[in-house]
């Protein structure tokens, strides 16, 4: 939250991530949010209320439903789907260029634009890996502890 204010102000920037990670990363749907498809293709997402006091007032004040519905077009629920943790935005891209007939820049622009929507409505979040140890540095020996002048090996 505090980071969250702290962006907006301008007062901290957002850590710079460089765009091969960006496609290497992971989309995951949120756990919270069910969905169902339909015939025609479309997924229905089903957000339900935040468990808050002033939101549980307001609903009962105003008589809001305790849930909301989002309905995705067909492409955007195939993204949908493939934002499932096992599918790279690289992949997700290859995918509808070859689905939909696009050029890679088209089904680039267009997926970023989608999937950044669906981040900050945190209907998905993301997984990015983090740069793997070699085997060199798994196998190589702990450091010995330095030891004060008078402890020191005889």
């Amino acid at each position: 939250m505090l980071n969250k204010i702290l962006y907006g102000l301008k007062i901290k920037k957002r850590p710079d991530v460089d765009r091969g990670k960006i496609l290497d990363a992971f989309p995951l749907r949120n756990q919270l949010i069910t969905w169902e498809m339909d015939d025609k293709g479309e997924a229905s997402l089903v957000i339900p209320q935040k468990d808050k006091l002033l939101v549980r007032l307001t609903s009962k004040l105003f008589m809001l439903p305790d849930k909301r519905v989002v309905v995705l077009d067909s492409i955007g629920a195939f993204v949908w789907e493939l934002c499932d943790g096992e599918h790279t935005i690289s992949q997700i891209i290859k995918a509808l260029q070859k689905k939909h007939q696009l050029t890679r820049k088209e089904a680039e622009t267009s997926l970023f634009t989608f999937i950044k929507q669906l981040g900050k409505r945190n209907f998905i979040g993301f997984a990015i890996p983090t740069e793997d140890k070699t085997i060199e540095d798994i196998a190589q020996k702990p450091p010995e502890q330095k030891r004060f002048g008078f402890l020191s090996k005889g």
